[in-house]
């Protein structure tokens, strides 16, 4: 036999849905509940308590029930649903989500630990900087410095020792023809201050 709701239960029996609840609420008639938690009723309990039931009621339940099936048929992978209807099923969703976590979060806030107070960090003196060690200086091995061949010409007139005598010679030539020493320096190869010297030292 079918199950119907209190609306439909009153249809049946020709009752009002105060009569049907009453009745429950007496005993008189068992109800059992659906995956929603609403209230249902066999017909069976229904024929038990008032009898025949009405067929022009039963055509218009008939009626009923295959509208709401073509409801619930699905189309392109979804459910038509009225809105009272889905905020139902979202309001008892809620209801039934918040009445298991409500007393998991008593119970956590009875059990958690208290936290302790943080102490502060103190901070650290700076530490002082070590003396810097003197840098020691590379042992290098000696090397003897090259002496320079003393120019005998050079020494017994004292002029410098990269003037020989044929360089002498020149420089005196073109000194006496007016040239500078930047001139002089051109054509001997000599520094222009060995060449004044060396002009000095013979005039």
């Amino acid at each position: 036999m079918a199950i119907n709701n209190i609306t439909d239960s009153a249809l049946l029996v020709k009752k009002s849905r105060r009569t049907i609840q009453r009745y429950i609420a007496n005993g008189k008639l068992i109800m059992v509940r659906d995956t929603l938690g609403k209230p249902q009723i066999d017909t069976t309990e229904l024929i038990r308590v008032f009898g025949a039931l009405s067929k022009v009621s039963q055509k218009k339940i008939a009626k009923k029930s295959q509208h709401v099936a073509a409801k619930w048929s699905k189309k392109n992978n979804s459910i038509n649903l009225t809105a009272d209807e889905l905020e139902d099923i979202i309001t008892r969703a809620v209801e039934k989500a918040l009445s298991k976590a409500i007393p998991l979060l008593i119970e956590h806030k009875k059990t958690a630990p208290i936290p302790e107070p943080i102490t502060p960090i103190t901070p650290m003196a700076p530490v002082a900087d070590k003396k810097r060690q003197p840098i020691r200086p590379i042992n290098r091995p000696f090397t003897a410095k090259k002496k320079e061949r003393k120019n005998g010409y050079a020494a017994a007139f004292g002029l410098p020792n990269v003037i020989t005598e044929v360089i002498h010679l020149q420089i005196m030539k073109l000194h006496g023809e007016g040239l500078t020493l930047r001139e002089i320096e051109k054509e001997v190869s000599v520094s222009q201050t060995s060449i004044q010297r060396t002009i000095t030292v013979s005039a």
